[in-house]
Formats: structure tokens, C-alpha cells, sequence
């Protein structure tokens, strides 16, 4: 219709011809012609409304409104607390009734239809309905800008001192497969099925950890993996990846003497050498940080080792960001592909390290550690490599972190011993690393305490504090924050800002102006927000370089006071057994009766059933008597073997199981 009239006006065609170009009616036509023809004539810009409203309809909220209520639903989802679609609809009803705007939405449902909520994400296309990923609430106050920054610095000042280039950088991480994998690709299924399955080989299967690692050039160490049993079996291994060993342990997870083993293994790998340093980054397992013996062999061969901070593995360890998870995605893929190779077999512990193999060797490409470093900000070097709406969850604490009163020029020191064999004089003066928050300091320590903020990050806190003004523990952060000068003489860590106090009062924070007139979002919806409540503190992790001489001098005397409590412990033990050794006899001797009756009729029950008991297992010959878990009896020769050992779930009474050497036969 508009440029059917803009013709006319111009003179271009008639009413007719345009009428029917334009597909439009003509007596509209002329009527808007007239209408904008006088508006001409007044000098007035045209006025015409080209577009007919629908009825009586008219919208709910305006364009800014909308605008503002759209933002309002990214800085939620940013905060890791975003909206579902009913909450979208109960909010926008509350809204509409709370500022007095005429709607059509249910009022005994007290929500918004569907149809608005379609329409509203179809007017702003930013908006999609996304699947989230569980984070835990201590990852969202861990990853603060704070302890970033801290680790950042930390890795800038060891590429200083040293350096290094990317093939002598390293990230290392462990990780637990299983004959049942845990991710599951989706299939092609009858379109409208309830339920669709897949087969798999039990119900769970036992966990195997491998320790994966490789450099930011792309180079690749073997895979170790470690086994729960108490002998290893070199058949498990059998056309496993190139270079790639197994060991045991009794839970099959890493242990301390474990890992010592494999790094001596990573040492030759990497050619490292106190004049050719090599950086190795992992996370603070107490395997990898409380292992003293770890720590001389590092220092020896010349391994800088940088521990990330705690609960921040998920965005800046690369094996977490990177790898990891299609590393599990094609080992899922290759256990079905055995499974419809083999069918009617079941994957057990000793086909894993075949399986894991091929999986390993298809995700293993120099690409993917080069982009997972990118993405990580650690090589290229890359300090700015998160965004502030990457810190958003952290906002809803304002815990402090405990940092020592050295000065941050004083990192140099620390990092430059840290490739040392000797080990350097305590000094009162020395820089101890800075601790990062844990699990349950984030959400249980509470009293908001006052901290200071950099002026460059001022107007990200004007923001979120306005914000929070709304809400009476907002308040109480806001009133927190407002402190006199001279109760903080010297700056103060604080979570992930810093702040002067000059700036406090030059710009006080007031709530933002919001475009509804009476009630906004934030009001009905407040962002989330803990307070921290004073409570005995604990010995919490940290990011340190780990080789460094006051990390070790550390470690060192925390083993030793724990070597002392036991002793003390033990002594006490004694001190206690000695006494109950010098009551009456009378009653000692009634007690041992007792006791050596117990035995009597064990040792009959014994007896009767010491054919089964000295049964030995099919495969690591311990005996029955020795056993405390499940065992299964061949289908074909009739020979027992633990379930571990077999790969059989010991919960699972239907379960046929057939050994190797019958299936072979």
C-alpha cells in the first residue's frame, strides 16, 4: 500500500494500474492518496498508517519494555539461573497485572499464553530455547575473574622466566572409560516411540581411569591405564594403542605411587632437563599436589609444574574443554561398532584397551590440542581470553579470597626457583600462593565483608549492584560496600573486583531506571545472590607452581605434623589397650571364653564348605576364601572367576557369561 501511494503521488501510474500492481484495493487506494496529499499541502510529514491495526488487539508491552525484559532474560541464563518457558510466561502475566497493562493472558492460570511466548521469541531472534549443561554451584563462584587472573599471572611469569615454546608444554588429566561408556550418540528411531533403546554389554561395568596428556604442539603421549585388580594381566593390553601399559590398583583409580610412575615415564617423553624446562599443567588432585615425591623428581629433571586453580578445570584445563569429550563420544561409537561385530557377545575388561585404542588414535590430532590451548588462553598466551558474561555466575557471591600480604611483584621469586634441586631458606617474606574458594565456602560461608575493586571493572559492579538494590540482602551488600576510608587502609582482596573508596563516593550506586513504569523484572525476579557467614576456616587448595621451594617447604612440614599426630595417635592407642590389659581377670577371662567359643563354631562351618572355599579364580588364582565380591562359573567348562575378573556384573542374575579360552575353542 505505501508504494502504491508514493506511485500515485509521483505521477508515476494511476489508481487503476496501480491498484492492480500493487495488489491492493482502490478505494483504499484513494482514500490514502487524499490523506497524504493534504498532509503535503500542511507541510506535515505524512501521517498515514499504511498498516491496519488487527481489531481491537493491541500489544501488551512496548518495544522497549520488550527490549528491557529481553535482557533481563540473557543476564539470568548468564548467571546460570535462566528461564524456562513457564517461568517466561508467569513472569510477563505478574508484569502486566503489577503495572497495570490491559492483557489477555489467563488470569486463573496466572501466566502468559503460548502463543505470546512464541511470538515474543520470534520477535527477538537473540532468543532460543537451549538444552543447559549442569554446573555446580562451586564452579560458578570458583571461576571468578579474581582467581583467573591470579592463575594467569602465575603462567605469564613462568613463560618469562623460561621461555618455553609449545612442544614443552604439557596438560595432563585422568579420565574413567567402562564397558558401558556413558555418553550415548542418538540414533535414527519410528518417529512418535516412547521409549528407544540400545544394547550394551551390562547394566554397569567397571571403571578403568587412563591418564591422558599432550603439548600445545599437538604431540601426544600413551595412554596408562590402570586396572582394578591385584595383578596385572598383560593379555588386557592386547592390540591396545601404540606405546600405551597398564598397571593395577585396588579401586582402579590413580594413586599417589601410580602417578610418580607415569611422570617418570612423561620425563623421558618430554627429554625434559633442568637446562631444557618443560611445564606441565594439571589439576589439584591430592595424587598430583600433596605428593612429595613427585615434587623432588620434577625438580631434578627440570619440570615446572602449575597447579590450575580449584573448581575452574572445566574452563581452563584443556583436556576438560577440549578433549575429553570426544574422546567419549568415539569410544562410544566403537563399543557398538564391536558390539554389532560380535552379537550376542558382551564387551568385557579384556577388550577395553583394544577399543579405547582406536578411539584414542581418531581424537588424538595435533588440531584439537592446538585449538583446545587457543580456546584456554594458554598458548598463545591469551590472559583476556574470558569475558565478563564467563564471570557472570560468580556474581551472586562476594566471598573473599584468601591471598597472602605479600606483594604480587614478589611472583617472580617463586617462579624462578621453581626448576631448583635445592631447596631454599623459609623466609617469613616469601610469597605464599593465593587460595582459591571451595565447594563449601562458596555457598555456606556468609557476612558479606567489605572489598575493594579495580576502577576499570567499576561500572560492571554499578551494574550488578544496582541490580541487586531491589532485594533486601542487596541491600545489605550495597550498605556493606559503603565503608569509610579509614577502616581500609590497605586494598584488601575481594572476589573478583576491585574498587577505591574515592569512587564510592564519587559514584554511588543507584537502581537503574527501568522503562516499566511501576514494577520491573528484577523486582518480581530478583538475580540470586548468598551472603557469607563467619565460620572456622579450613585448609582449602590453591594454584601454585608446585615445584617452587615454598610450596615444597610447605608440603613438607604439613606431612610432617601429620606424621606427628598419627605417632600421637598410635601412642594413645597403646596407652588405652594397656589399661583394659590391667582390669580384672576374672572379667578378661570371661570375654575369652566367649571369643574362643565364637571360633570354635566358625571353624566347624569352616570345615564343612573348605572344597568351595580354596576354589581358585579362572584368571588371578585368588581364592574363594580371600573374596569378598561376586563370582560366576563358565557356561562351557564350568571354572569360577571373580566377577571383576570376568567383566560380569555381580548384580546382574542373568548374565551368561562364557570365558576366553571356551569362546576360543
Amino acid at each position: 500500500m505505501k508504494d502504491a501511494v508514493k506511485n500515485v503521488i509521483e505521477g508515476k501510474i494511476g489508481y487503476k494500474l496501480a491498484a492492480k500492481s500493487f495488489s491492493v484495493p482502490q478505494t483504499t487506494l484513494e482514500r490514502k492518496v487524499k490523506l497524504a496529499r493534504e498532509s503535503l499541502d500542511k507541510n506535515d510529514p505524512m501521517t498515514v498508517k499504511f498498516k491496519v491495526p488487527l481489531g481491537p488487539k493491541e500489544k501488551v508491552f512496548t518495544d522497549n519494555e520488550e527490549e528491557e525484559l529481553c535482557k533481563y532474560i540473557i543476564d539470568m541464563e548468564s548467571r546460570l539461573y535462566g528461564l524456562t518457558m513457564k517461568d517466561l510466561r508467569g513472569l510477563v502475566y505478574r508484569l502486566a497485572v503489577k503495572n497495570n497493562k490491559r492483557h489477555p493472558f489467563n488470569n486463573k492460570k496466572e501466566e502468559a499464553g503460548k502463543d505470546w511466548a512464541l511470538g515474543f521469541l520470534k520477535r527477538h531472534p537473540e532468543l532460543s530455547i537451549r538444552q543447559p549443561e549442569s554446573t555446580s554451584s562451586a564452579r560458578a563462584a570458583g571461576f571468578n575473574k579474581q582467581v583467573v587472573d591470579q592463575f594467569f599471572n602465575f603462567l605469564g611469569n613462568v613463560y618469562d622466566e623460561h621461555h618455553l615454546t609449545p612442544d614443552r608444554i604439557y596438560n595432563c588429566d585422568e579420565t574413567g572409560i567402562s564397558v558401558v561408556p556413558k555418553t550415548k550418540s542418538k540414533i535414527i528411531a519410528r518417529k512418535g516411540r516412547k521409549q528407544v533403546g540400545a544394547i550394551a554389554s551390562a547394566e554397569r561395568g567397571t571403571t578403568i581411569t587412563v591418564e591422558i596428556c599432550f603439548s600445545a604442539s599437538g604431540n601426544f603421549m600413551p595412554p596408562m591405564m590402570v586396572y582394578p585388580r591385584k595383578r596385572m594381566d598383560p593379555q588386557l593390553m592386547i592390540n591396545a594403542a601404540p606405546g600405551a601399559w597398564g598397571v593395577c590398583s585396588d579401586s582402579g583409580w590413580m594413586t599417589s605411587e601410580l602417578f610418580l610412575n607415569w611422570f617418570k615415564k612423561f620425563v623421558k617423553f618430554s627429554g625434559a632437563t633442568p637446562e631444557h624446562s618443560v611445564l606441565l599443567l594439571l589439576d589439584g588432585r591430592s595424587t598430583h599436589t600433596k605428593n612429595i615425591d613427585l615434587i623432588n623428581e620434577a625438580r631434578t629433571h627440570g619440570v615446572i609444574i602449575l597447579c590450575f586453580p580449584p573448581h575452574t578445570t572445566h574452563r581452563l584445563q584443556v583436556a576438560d574443554v577440549a578433549y575429553m569429550r570426544p574422546l567419549s563420544t568415539y569410544y562410544d561409537h566403537q563399543i557398538m561398532a564391536w558390539l554389532r561385530s560380535n552379537p550376542g557377545m558382551t564387551v568385557t575388561v579384556r577388550q577395553v584397551a583394544e577399543i579405547f585404542g582406536k578411539a584414542f588414535i581418531q581424537v588424538s590430532t595435533m588440531s584439537t590440542a592446538v585449538n583446545g590451548f587457543k580456546k584456554c588462553g594458554i598458548w598463545p598466551y591469551d590472559p583476556t581470553v574470558f569475558s565478563e558474561t564467563d564471570f557472570a555466575p560468580s556474581l551472586m557471591t562476594d566471598i573473599q579470597l584468601n591471598v597472602s600480604d605479600a606483594p604480587a611483584s614478589d611472583n617472580s621469586s617463586l617462579i624462578m626457583e621453581s626448576s631448583s634441586t635445592e631447596p631454599a631458606t623459609n623466609n617469613q617474606n616469601a610469597p605464599i600462593i593465593s587460595e582459591a574458594i571451595s565447594v563449601a565456602a562458596t555457598l555456606t560461608d556468609a557476612a558479606v565483608t567489605p572489598v575493594t575493586v579495580e576502577t576499570e571493572t567499576l561500572s560492571r559492579l554499578d551494574t550488578a549492584a544496582s541490580i541487586s538494590a531491589s532485594t533486601s540482602l542487596s541491600t545489605n551488600l550495597v550498605t556493606a560496600l559503603t565503608v569509610l576510608p579509614n577502616t581500609m587502609s590497605t586494598p584488601e582482596p575481594g572476589c573478583s573486583y576491585w574498587l577505591d573508596n574515592s569512587d564510592l563516593h564519587e559514584r554511588p550506586r543507584t537502581p537503574q531506571q527501568s522503562i516499566f513504569g511501576v514494577v520491573s523484572p528484577q523486582q518480581i525476579m530478583p538475580f540470586p545472590a548468598t551472603t557469607k557467614t563467619s565460620r572456622s576456616t579450613r585448609k582449602r587448595g590453591k594454584t601454585a607452581v608446585i615445584t617452587s621451594s615454598p610450596y615444597k617447604n610447605e608440603l613438607e612440614e604439613t606431612i610432617k605434623k601429620k606424621e606427628q599426630a598419627e605417632e600421637d595417635k598410635q601412642r594413645k592407642k597403646g596407652l588405652r589397650e594397656l589399661k583394659k590389659s590391667e582390669k580384672d581377670p576374672a572379667t578378661k577371662k570371661k570375654r575369652v571364653t566367649k571369643k574362643k567359643q565364637g571360633a570354635k563354631n566358625r571353624s566347624l562351618n569352616e570345615n564343612s564348605d573348605s572344597d568351595i572355599e580354596n576354589t581358585p579364580c579362572l584368571y588371578c588364582k585368588g581364592l574363594y576364601l580371600d573374596s569378598n565380591e561376586g563370582w560366576a562359573a563358565c557356561s562351557a567348562c564350568g571354572k569360577w572367576a571373580h566377577c571383576s575378573c570376568a567383566g560380569v556384573d555381580d548384580e546382574d542374575a542373568d548374565t551368561v557369561f562364557t570365558c576366553e579360552h571356551c569362546e576360543q575353542s
